[in-house]
């Protein structure tokens, strides 16, 4: 009897001791499949020791290509008539660009890349981006695609690139994101005159009736001016107008001569400092296009209206779409309501037909 029950507990013993050695073996291998697999690389080796020689950054996209040159002190958009590039977006990208490490590679499929936006471009979705020096050697050149959120306390983000030519597919991380859009690597505020500043806006069609938005003083709301009492305005694209003016931001730019702007339509802001920038806007098949002219009414914006024409003179601004249609409709279209513009199956939040 004795016997037995010693021979029970050296059985119940050794299963224990089995399945505390599993238990184990178990905790191993999770804390294993969480251990990184890849070490971490520069993904572009020795660009860090020469990005202090960058002359050129050519970028090819899907929605086109173009270049930013060093020019003297500063950096110029080449095929936009040398107009100035964005300085900390240059210096933003060059940094990045030496500081990208690998976090893991994703694919080695070719048929995945899209889904990655690493498709060779200008017929894919990727980014192509290459730096040369000078002499135009090349010191680095790489695809770049989506962007992925990493949880990176410092600010870092996910960003996915390949090599052309290659067909691996990796996760690395950015110190700054990566843009592909010539609206990002150009100056863009020309002229600023934000919510708090902004008192009128006169908007001349090309035709129809004008009419004037604006408010007595920075804390009244806006309003159309010398609308009869009985009037129902449409108070959502009157503010849109007012807002549009406050955040405009060029997407493009070329030299003011490569545009007509024969039977413009002009939009005229004014601020209560003492400033007053004039818009002729042409409508062309590739955008909205605005020419920008300022002028002082008070002696103390004399210096914010020279500085702004020395940015802007020469120079014909590319307008994002929906702020740009809203500025082209003509007072017939304010004085309709939303409800009316929905009996005649127009979309009141789409307010950019005149």
């Amino acid at each position: 009897m004795i016997a037995q029950r010693r021979r029970i507990l050296t059985i119940l013993g050794s299963a224990a001791l089995l399945f505390a050695l599993l238990a184990v073996f178990a905790l191993y291998q999770r804390a294993a499949e969480g251990l990184p697999r890849h070490t971490p690389e520069i993904f572009l080796p020795g660009f860090a020791e020469s990005a202090q020689r960058a002359a050129r950054i050519e970028i090819i996209g899907p929605n086109g290509a173009f270049a930013v040159a060093r020019s003297g002190q500063g950096w110029v958009l080449p095929d936009r008539g040398n107009y100035p590039a964005d300085f900390d977006e240059v210096r933003r990208t060059l940094i990045s660009l030496a500081q990208l490490t690998t976090i893991a590679p994703k694919t080695q499929r070719p048929d995945w890349l899209t889904h990655l936006a690493l498709a060779t471009p200008p017929k894919g979705n990727g980014t192509q981006i290459t730096v040369k020096d000078a002499q135009g050697a090349m010191l680095a050149q790489l695809i770049a695609g989506n962007t992925e959120e990493l949880g990176d306390p410092s600010g870092g983000t996910g960003l996915f690139v390949r090599r052309p030519g290659e067909n691996t597919a990796w996760l690395a991380r950015a110190v700054f994101a990566t843009h592909g859009d010539i609206g990002a690597w150009m100056m863009k505020r020309t002229v600023d005159i934000g919510p708090a500043r902004l008192k009128s806006v006169t908007v001349l069609p090309a035709s129809g009736a004008g009419f004037t938005v604006g408010r007595a003083t920075p804390n009244d709301p806006v309003g159309l001016e010398g609308a009869p009492p009985s009037a129902q305005p449409d108070a959502q694209l009157i503010n849109e107008i007012g807002f549009a003016i406050a955040t405009l931001s060029a997407e493009d730019v070329r030299p003011a001569g490569m545009v007509d702007f024969t039977g413009a339509s002009r939009v005229v802001a004014t601020s209560f400092d003492g400033l007053s920038v004039q818009f002729e806007l042409a409508q062309r098949p590739d955008g909205i296009w605005a020419r920008i002219n300022a002028t002082a009414t008070a002696p103390t914006a004399v210096p914010e209206a020279a500085a702004a024409n020395a940015r802007a003179g020469g120079w014909a601004f590319k307008l994002p779409a929906e702020k740009a249609r809203v500025l082209l409709v003509n007072r017939e279209r304010v004085m309709t309501p939303p409800a009316a513009m929905a009996r005649q199956g127009v979309m009141p939040s789409a307010p950019g037909t005149p």
